[in-house]
């Protein structure tokens, strides 16, 4: 949650992160500060996604969260950012995105299936995603595999 945030304003500057997470993980956010001075460019804010309104931003970040929930809850988290999110916006999946078309296992492929076997979500691959995003107004939908087992899908909002 917070290493994420830190990266991304270690590696750019002039950027301004918050963190919207339950109260519980806020509370424990000294453990994913960076060694080192914190910085003015990352806040956290307590909330429910699904209750509370969601702060502004250009981009949404959503880490591990779709992969263990049912279509139904992730089209509600999405339908929520989507009414958030201004057109030219976009939202950025960190997720277990399985391949496809994959002939051989990723490196991390068991440590996904396990966290696969042990939540309530479906297994998802790049096509879902494009199909969940999208249908709650995102396009140009990249799926971006990385070495691990999280990988990563970019989208914008649609401009009216």
């Amino acid at each position: 949650m917070g290493a994420l945030a830190h990266e991304l304003a270690r590696e750019y500057p002039g950027l301004r992160v918050t963190v919207f997470d339950f109260q519980e993980a806020i509370e424990r956010v000294a453990c994913f500060q960076p060694t080192g001075r914190p910085t003015e460019q990352v806040s956290f804010v307590p909330g429910d996604f699904l209750k509370d309104r969601l702060p502004e931003a250009d981009l949404y970040v959503v880490s591990g969260v779709l992969q263990g929930w049912p279509d139904d809850k992730a089209h509600e988290l999405l339908s929520r950012i989507s009414g958030s999110c201004h057109p030219g916006g976009g939202v950025l999946l960190v997720e277990v995105a399985l391949d496809e078309d994959a002939r051989e296992a990723r490196p991390g492929l068991r440590r996904a299936l396990y966290r696969l076997l042990h939540s309530q979500g479906p297994e998802r691959g790049p096509g879902h995603y494009r199909r969940l995003l999208e249908r709650h107004g995102f396009a140009d939908v990249r799926v971006a595999h990385t070495r691990d087992v999280l990988d990563v899908v970019l989208a914008s909002r649609v401009v009216l």
